[in-house]
């Protein structure tokens, strides 16, 4: 079994999110937080948060606060997600957004800011991470770390 340790941005704007519409392991396309693997050269799991978000839409960020964890688990892989509030660079162009940086593996589509609105509706197409009742619960309190729980596929 493959052990993974993943990193993904929490970048708000307001009552948007920052989202990417990747194709999974599975073949099926879903809207989530941007994030990857942490990887050996990455300072540590805040730069690596940068890293992605970088990545994947084109946008700078400086990390803040762990946020959440969950744990994701399939026959072959286990994978422990570390969610990090981040923020937009100040000279940052929040609508600069591209996947000019982005690999064809990384598999992602699209990249939009998403209204909270449409987030806590229960659309197919996004992530699991919008649909669990703890992530809303504790996105605007304290700067404590909540576990969103284990998924299997």
């Amino acid at each position: 079994m493959t052990h993974r340790i993943r990193v993904a941005g929490l970048v708000r704007r307001g009552e948007e999110f920052l989202l990417i519409k990747q194709q999974d392991r599975f073949g099926r396309l879903h809207w989530s937080l941007p994030g990857g693997r942490l990887e050996p050269s990455d300072a540590d799991m805040y730069r690596g948060a940068e890293r992605e978000v970088l990545e994947e839409t084109g946008l700078r960020v400086h990390a803040g606060a762990l946020r959440y964890v969950y744990e994701y688990s399939t026959t072959d892989l286990f994978a422990l997600t570390l969610i990090i509030e981040c923020h937009l660079a100040e000279d940052e162009d929040p609508t600069a957004i591209h996947l000019n940086n982005t690999m064809e593996d990384d598999h992602i589509h699209d990249v939009a800011w998403w209204h909270i609105k449409h987030l806590q509706t229960d659309a197919e197409d996004i992530s699991r991470t919008f649909k669990n009742s703890l992530f809303w619960e504790h996105l605007e309190t304290g700067d404590s770390v909540m576990h969103l729980g284990r998924w299997e596929d």
